[in-house]
């Protein structure tokens, strides 16, 4: 039997509904993965370089950095 894992997304500007890595879905340069930012519950979730992005919940430990 296998699980449904359902995928939490979120838009820059609105409060981070959970402590955790978050990696950002549009980045400008399409053909490198943009850093996974680690962002606590009821911050506001940051832009990507200075655009509005659509964050979700990071599970790959290799992208994760820390700023």
């Amino acid at each position: 039997m296998t699980t449904r894992r359902e995928t939490l997304a979120i838009r820059s500007g609105e409060h981070c509904p959970k402590t955790g890595w978050w990696q950002p879905l549009q980045s400008e340069d399409r053909d490198q993965t943009a850093p996974s930012r680690f962002v606590g519950q009821g911050c506001v979730m940051p832009d990507m370089n200075g655009a509005s992005t659509l964050w979700v919940q990071s599970g790959n430990a290799s992208l994760q950095t820390d700023y």
